[in-house]
């Protein structure tokens, strides 16, 4: 049976339905060919044309940036969004006017085997396109800014890749983000928060560190904090720039790492390792302030309130 699109339904909800279909079995529904798609995206196009080129001349968005805001910032008469798969179906479309001005028939680039260096790079360059977005917008008010700007990173890659991500699906893996989240898993770097501290300590000399810790705060956050007070000027270790990211209690952590030559961190900070040098603090050996840390995270995992930070293996 054919599976055509209600045509009552408004353009947003023709196109998360087909996009709904394409991202789970990775061709459009019954019925549906490559121009009705087209045809769709090219209307919404027209429709948030004004807002697309308000955003790129007063802001420091690229064009694609400005027109995954307008597609996130915009809803139709009954409140339906475009949701992240129909915003991936529309920048791989070629003629749908997302995301690039390839002609409607010009065919994609042959297929190739993905790797995990191509993925790696596209994330990268996603995540700071992001980042600098919302350095953007810093002095505006968004409720959900964060929410909107964070959410569709697939969106930034090209219809290409998205294309070979489809190729990669795996049993039990059922949307782009599970493919990419695993693919992403086999080259990362990660340490748990002792073998991190412990490396750093050796390779800068705990003679040179005056005191290691961590924000405690970031246990409910994705990403971890750690300062550092060292005297050191040279380079940042090796553990340093090659860890992408820190396990804890089974949870994973981004790592964000700053050395302050200047004075020791208190406030809001458990102390992991501290010399005897600092006035006004006991020495911390780092057996005892990862025992402090250990009970402060045991405690939030114990709570009802469930943590944002992904579960691994």
């Amino acid at each position: 049976m054919a599976h055509d699109t209600d045509p009552e339904q408004t353009i947003r909800a023709q196109l998360n339905e087909i996009a709904d279909h394409w991202t789970t079995h990775g061709e459009y529904p019954e019925g549906i060919a490559v121009t009705d798609v087209q045809k769709l995206g090219q209307t919404l196009h027209d429709q948030l044309a004004d807002h697309i080129e308000t955003y790129v001349t007063e802001t420091n968005f690229t064009r694609r940036e400005a027109e995954v805001w307008a597609l996130h910032r915009n809803v139709d008469e009954h409140h339906h969004f475009v949701t992240h798969e129909a915003a991936a179906l529309l920048f791989c479309t070629p003629g749908t006017g997302f995301g690039c001005t390839t002609d409607v028939n010009e065919k994609y680039p042959e297929r190739q085997t993905l790797t995990s260096e191509d993925v790696e790079l596209r994330f990268r360059a996603a995540k700071q396109t992001v980042d600098d977005a919302k350095q953007t917008l810093g002095a505006a008010t968004f409720p959900d800014r964060d929410d909107v700007l964070t959410s569709p990173e697939l969106v930034w890659l090209d219809g290409e890749t998205i294309q070979r991500f489809q190729q990669q699906y795996q049993p039990g893996e059922n949307t782009l983000d599970d493919v990419a989240t695993r693919v992403l898993d086999e080259t990362e770097t990660r340490y748990s928060l002792e073998a991190f501290v412990r490396g750093y300590l050796n390779a800068r000399g705990t003679d040179n560190v005056v005191q290691v810790a961590v924000a405690r705060e970031s246990f409910e956050r994705e990403t971890i904090r750690i300062a550092t007070h060292t005297p050191a000027q040279d380079e940042l270790p090796d553990i340093v720039t090659e860890t992408d990211a820190i396990t804890y209690h089974g949870h994973r952590y981004d790592l964000h790492f700053h050395e302050d030559p200047s004075r020791p961190t208190y406030q809001g900070h458990i102390t992991l390792y501290a010399s005897d040098t600092i006035d006004g603090m006991d020495e911390v050996a780092l057996a005892d302030g990862l025992a402090a840390a250990d009970e402060h995270m045991q405690q939030l995992l114990d709570s009802d309130e469930p943590l944002p930070t992904r579960i691994i293996e």
